[in-house]
């Protein structure tokens, strides 16, 4: 019995979700085929249905996080106004941060993995990230009006490379005082840089 096409297209996007928390979690190498078909309680002939081999999943996978990261911060950016950045800063490089894996930006958790891929996979996650370039360059020439879109660019570069360079480091450290310690020093200074007006800059 064949599934219809809305249903097919549901449990794609609940591969994909469940798919990208279980790549985040143990990263692409970590993740055998039969360990993740285990975990998301599927059959080798219902993933490979959807996908053409593992590379494929983790790709799709990616991406479909990374839309979800692109519409949610067009959504900070749109109802946050001029306190978006401060806190997508303060959110970004939160102590809960530091354990929440799964809920974090794929950038952060795969970017090693992501690196390794296919250079069309590669493409593809650099359109994303262009993107959201774009999205923080726009935020940052309203709260720097006198900067050139050069400048804003560039200002957005650091200031994502920044987030997800930081948490990336905090989360190596054994010793959690250590990990808290570099994320406010990450979160004081990106703040101090990147922000017009913020408590930082009190």
């Amino acid at each position: 019995m064949k599934t219809k096409k809305g249903e097919k297209e549901k449990l794609r996007r609940v591969i994909l979700d469940k798919a990208i928390s279980y790549f985040k979690k143990h990263g692409h190498g970590g993740s055998g085929t039969e360990q993740i078909m285990t975990f998301m309680g599927l059959t080798r002939g219902a993933l490979y249905s959807h996908f053409k081999s593992k590379d494929d999943l983790f790709s799709n996978a990616v991406c479909h996080d990374l839309k979800k990261l692109e519409e949610s911060l067009i959504h900070r950016f749109t109802h946050d106004g001029s306190l978006a950045l401060q806190r997508i800063i303060e959110n970004h490089l939160s102590e809960k941060s530091l354990t929440d894996v799964e809920g974090g930006c794929a950038f952060t958790s795969l970017s090693s993995d992501m690196q390794r891929g296919k250079a069309s996979h590669r493409a593809l996650y650099e359109s994303y990230m262009n993107r959201i370039y774009a999205l923080f360059a726009k935020a940052l020439r309203e709260q720097f009006p006198e900067d050139s879109e050069e400048t804003s660019y560039l200002k957005a570069v650091n200031l994502y490379s920044g987030l997800v360079g930081t948490l990336t480091m905090a989360r190596t450290m054994k010793d959690q005082a250590k990990a808290r310690e570099i994320l406010e020093a990450g979160r004081e200074f990106l703040k101090r840089s990147f922000l017009r007006y913020s408590d930082s800059n009190l």
